[in-house]
């Protein structure tokens, strides 16, 4: 959304009377201060108190109108809508008055759909900027901190292009493919390395995002979006969690999600789902170690968590498959020793699918048998449907402090005798985080 800033009251109305002519005329709306011997033509415009409260609100959310506000003096100091992007100033102004008017523009805002403003954009039509020592009478380094010319901005985006950029690109595929992907696992197995990544294609990105659709981005368009993909590459491979197009600004998303339908990259960065056949084809020699680590704790973490809703004992399956990439990530763990680990969690986790089919459990009581099992109880097949009958006549266990009091004194009953006074507690601790569908 956008401010236009009339230099008094009269251009605001004539502003609003142009911009009328080649927009819909509810876009806009002029909000200025009202005196009683107003011309027809302030008249016309003019807001009254309700009417002005209500364009204030409406404006700040993104999908209402109006879009544009014309004013002169009003809202330029104290008003607050992040979703200001764009103000077009054409009034002289100084100092406070100056920088306060370019705070309104300059916050930061994101929503919920995925739109992000990194920054504001003020056009100049009176040549402030181009005198700005003396339009500001403040330290010349605070004021370069708040306002940059895009010029800067254009020289700094090709220098990071130029300079920066090729050391990564060289990570770059023609075309996509399964070893394009893991050699870009490969290269950013380093947590430094790819944090250095990061934080030069944080920079590169908001400057896209402000420059776009500046003509001067053209020659490097092609470029950044490979750059996108090596991002998405490794956001996906190292965050556990599959990365979103969405979770780029909106004028890079539109450029992945072109160059990903294009290039065939989408469906490689998609977590393989695991079966057996996938995990023995995983557990073949050759192919690239991190690259293996990486897909087959992905793989394991979706799963388990795809299946969350008839398994939710199983959950723990995939908190343990985090912890393991997670030491793998900060070399504590060694390629070796990470796919060990993983490849115990996912035989761990086919062995109790088999035995949660076999037993004729419900997905309840299957999952206090398991727990049980796993903590080596002795006839935890008789005690699980005992467990599972007491935990179910206290449904309200989690927010009644006294039905959990009393649940767990027949839990400690039950298990008593079976795991002895010292294991009891814990056991008992362990049954009631279990989750319940």
């Amino acid at each position: 959304k956008a401010f236009v800033v009339g230099v008094d009251r009269q251009a605001c109305a004539l502003y609003k009377e142009a911009l009328d002519r080649y927009l819909p005329p509810e876009w806009s709306s002029v909000v200025y201060t009202s005196a009683h011997n107003d011309s027809e033509q302030l008249a016309e415009h003019r807001l009254s108190e309700d009417e002005e409260k209500k364009v204030r609100k409406t404006f700040a959310k993104p999908d209402a109108l109006p879009k544009i506000l014309i004013v002169t003096e009003k809202l330029l100091t104290g008003y607050d809508a992040p979703i200001l992007y764009c103000m077009y100033l054409d009034k002289p102004m100084r100092d406070h008055t100056l920088l306060q008017a370019i705070a309104r523009v300059n916050r930061p805002y994101e929503d919920g759909q995925g739109l992000k403003k990194p920054c504001g954009m003020v056009v100049d039509f009176v040549g402030i900027f181009e005198k700005l020592e003396q339009a500001v009478s403040f330290d010349a380094d605070e004021v370069s901190s708040v306002i940059k010319n895009l010029d800067v901005l254009r020289a700094r985006f090709e220098r990071l292009m130029t300079d920066a950029a090729p050391e990564y690109l060289a990570f770059a595929a023609e075309e996509a493919s399964d070893k394009a992907v893991e050699a870009v696992i490969d290269a950013f197995s380093s947590k430094e390395y790819r944090e250095r990544f990061f934080a030069f294609f944080a920079e590169v990105e908001r400057l896209y995002e402000i420059l776009s659709p500046d003509v001067s981005l053209r020659p490097w368009v092609e470029k950044y979006a490979s750059l996108c993909v090596i991002y998405r590459i490794v956001r996906s491979a190292f965050g556990h969690k599959v990365m979103l197009i969405r979770d780029l600004m909106r004028k890079t998303e539109e450029l992945v999600r072109t160059h990903s339908v294009s290039s065939g990259i989408e469906g490689i960065l998609a977590p393989v789902k695991l079966n057996e056949e996938t995990l023995r084809a995983m557990q073949k020699p050759g192919g690239s170690g991190p690259a293996k680590v990486v897909n087959l704790g992905r793989g394991l973490i979706h799963s388990v968590q795809d299946g969350a809703e008839i398994a939710p004992h199983l959950l723990s399956i995939a908190t343990r498959a985090e912890e393991v990439l997670d030491r793998f990530e900060d070399r504590q763990e060694t390629t070796e020793a990470a796919l060990a680990s993983l490849n115990e969690l996912a035989d761990e986790w086919f062995h109790a699918k088999a035995e949660a089919e076999d037993s004729g459990f419900d997905t309840n009581t299957f999952g206090i048998f398991w727990l049980l099992g796993q903590r080596k109880v002795s006839a935890a097949r008789d005690l699980a449907p005992v467990v599972n009958h007491a935990v179910s006549v206290r449904p309200a266990f989690r927010d009644n402090p006294a039905e959990l009091r009393i649940l767990k004194a027949d839990l400690y009953k039950i298990l008593l005798p079976v795991v002895g006074k010292d294991e009891m507690v814990a056991v008992v601790d362990e049954l009631l985080r279990l989750s319940r569908k």
